[in-house]
């Protein structure tokens, strides 16, 4: 039915044939969330998935970190799992690559979710500690030369430091 200013126009309704033979595309496949990733990649790996594996992981992927493992282990609900199995847990989770640990040189490693779809450095200022991502990476093309050369599981790790202009400021 169409209307046009309150006035019905055409009330009949007409149905198209379809060709025989013709099949529709399924849509677009849904992309896998960060989450589902990684519970894949444990499977894939034999090993459990577990509550706090779990928590941990959802954890990392709804709030941008990294994070100390204190400060994982805070921002679980009360019960959820003690220290130990947090460090347990970030290093399984580090040994398969689903999580990546980020050295800042203050004697605290620090850990968030490794997508590939969103590889990124990090700059610290140096004075309160604000860490910001970068989302270009300049290393990219060196792995792929490393690659090149042969090498296999070429990683990077970068980390800039400077003084932020919140800080500059302050002198």
């Amino acid at each position: 039915m169409i209307c046009n200013n309150n006035r019905v126009i055409a009330t009949q309704f007409f149905r198209v044939a379809e060709p025989p033979g013709v099949r529709y595309l399924n849509p677009m496949p849904r992309t896998p969330t960060a989450i589902e990733t990684a519970l894949a990649a444990l499977r894939g790996g034999k090993h459990r998935i577990t509550k706090p594996r779990q928590k941990i992981l959802t954890m990392l992927a709804s709030d941008h970190g990294p994070f100390t493992i204190e400060e994982i282990h805070s921002q679980l609900r009360r019960g959820t799992c003690d220290l130990v199995t947090v460090y347990r847990n970030l290093a399984t989770l580090e040994e398969l690559g689903l999580v990546r640990r980020c050295d800042f040189g203050d004697g605290a490693y620090r850990y968030e979710l490794n997508t590939a779809a969103h590889h990124h450095h990090h700059i610290v200022c140096k004075q309160c500690a604000q860490v910001k991502t970068l989302d270009l990476c300049v290393a990219d093309p060196l792995e792929r030369l490393a690659q090149q050369m042969g090498y296999t599981n070429v990683t990077h790790s970068m980390e800039l430091f400077g003084v932020c202009a919140a800080c500059q400021k302050k002198k």
